[in-house]
């Protein structure tokens, strides 16, 4: 297989991804994506080790992703862990482990690197960079904002609040209750209003990424299977998607899976991803987003090859 490949592995804490490509000219060539949501997070405490159920899934999905890259043997791989594994107490030790069985390089990132990866992935994958943006990317476990200028990181920001632990922490019904929704919109702004975020300039554009926002651009569109092409550069109303949010949340679980673009396994966290969506685009008075299908993976591929520095320089 072609050598010049490099390869990447987002592993979040409720989905792990593989990108598999070659560099041509500085930027991504024969760009192939493998997904799988071993959902590692699954009820962590901060501080406790991760659960048995969850590591065996998650040793599954990695033992899949080394079948490929035995295949393709890319020059270079590079891992990054995010949220689960900062959080849980053996999360590094987790990563040293897969380092040594598969043989790839592995980072625990902070919340700063993972937004400022995330925001390179994103700028990458955008057909025009905004002069002012504020790029929002929702994990299982936390909620990175990286406000930039052209190229220019301005501030990040990393939330402690992401789909799988707002769902865990206040969804106790299916369908969920209004009190809960509302319980999930107190958190968010209050974590939103202790962060002293800036205020936004009129002309700024809110850019979404990570799977809970691709899904909801996939939803809206009606995709019987995901196009990450038609996703990308998609731009959402934020009237749209509290449409979406009503509609969802007054599902239950089993009809929700049935939903054209929602892939089951998130079909129990996409009511909290909604609520999250809706609530940061009313603190930045946004009416619209960005969709952007490009984020902390193609991100982690930049650094691998080289292009980005893993950690985020002064700004």
């Amino acid at each position: 297989m072609n050598q010049d490949y490099l390869a990447a592995l987002d592993l979040g804490s409720n989905t792990f991804r593989l990108l598999l490509a070659a560099e041509a000219d500085g930027s991504l060539s024969s760009r192939q994506v493998w997904q799988e949501i071993p959902r590692l997070s699954e009820n962590i405490a901060a501080g406790a080790d991760l659960a048995e159920a969850p590591k065996k899934r998650a040793w599954e999905a990695l033992e899949r992703f080394a079948d490929i890259l035995k295949v393709y043997q890319p020059k270079k791989t590079l891992a990054g862990g995010t949220m689960v594994f900062r959080e849980a107490a053996d999360g590094q030790a987790f990563l040293a482990e897969i380092a040594e069985r598969f043989g790839w390089r592995t980072v625990l990132l902070s919340g700063f690197q993972e937004a400022y990866l995330s925001a390179q992935g994103v700028l990458s994958g955008l057909a025009s960079i905004p002069d002012k943006a504020l790029i929002f990317d929702v994990g299982g476990r936390s909620t990175e904002l990286v406000r930039t200028e052209g190229r220019r990181i301005k501030s990040l920001v990393s939330l402690n609040a992401g789909v799988v632990g707002l769902t865990e922490e206040f969804v106790k019904h299916d369908p969920p209750r209004p009190e809960e929704l509302a319980a999930i919109e107190r958190r968010l702004e209050s974590l939103l209003a202790s962060a002293r975020l800036p205020k936004l300039s009129r002309e700024a554009v809110l850019v979404g990424t990570a799977g809970t926002v691709t899904t909801i651009a996939a939803m809206l569109l009606d995709m019987a299977r995901y196009d990450g092409d038609r996703v990308n550069n998609q731009v959402i109303s934020v009237s749209s998607a509290e449409n979406l949010l009503r509609e969802m949340a007054g599902m239950n679980l089993d009809a929700r899976k049935t939903r054209a673009g929602l892939d089951p396994r998130r079909a129990d966290v996409i009511v909290a991803g909604l609520v999250l969506v809706k609530v940061l685009a009313r603190f930045f008075r946004r009416s619209e987003a960005v969709v952007s299908d490009k984020s902390l993976l193609e991100g982690l591929w930049l650094a691998a090859a080289g292009h980005v520095p893993l950690s985020p320089p002064s700004f």
